[in-house]
């Protein structure tokens, strides 16, 4: 028995397991739950009275690009990353940035054409 598992065995509940397959779900998974949620977020915004209060159509708010929003969904896999980077958790930072730079390169291929406007 390794002196990690008898650590966690000591510790009890364990939230991030350094494994490479928990890392690759989480990374794959968090992105698509936190697009949602900050879609969400984005939508009631727009369509909340506070936004809509001023007269003048200059400063009304048309809500984040779909581009700025699917960036800041993969971004929040640097959350656990961080955490895990605390606790030396090596295997579980493989697994998380995978699907990440995965990410990256299909955001940076999908919206190249968007970067100057």
């Amino acid at each position: 028995m390794s002196y990690n598992s008898r650590l966690q065995k000591k510790q009890g509940k364990v939230i991030l397991k350094n494994t490479f397959s928990f890392g690759l779900m989480t990374g794959i998974i968090l992105p698509l739950i936190a697009f949602g949620l900050i879609y969400g977020l984005d939508y009631a915004l727009i369509n909340s009275k506070s936004v809509s209060v001023t007269s003048n159509s200059h400063f009304l708010w048309d809500g984040f690009k779909k581009s700025t929003l699917v960036l800041m969904a993969f971004c929040v896999n640097l959350i656990p990353t961080y955490f895990a980077n605390k606790k030396f958790k090596e295997e579980f930072i493989r697994g998380i940035m995978i699907p990440t730079v995965i990410y990256c390169f299909i955001w940076f291929f999908y919206y190249k054409d968007n970067f100057l406007y």
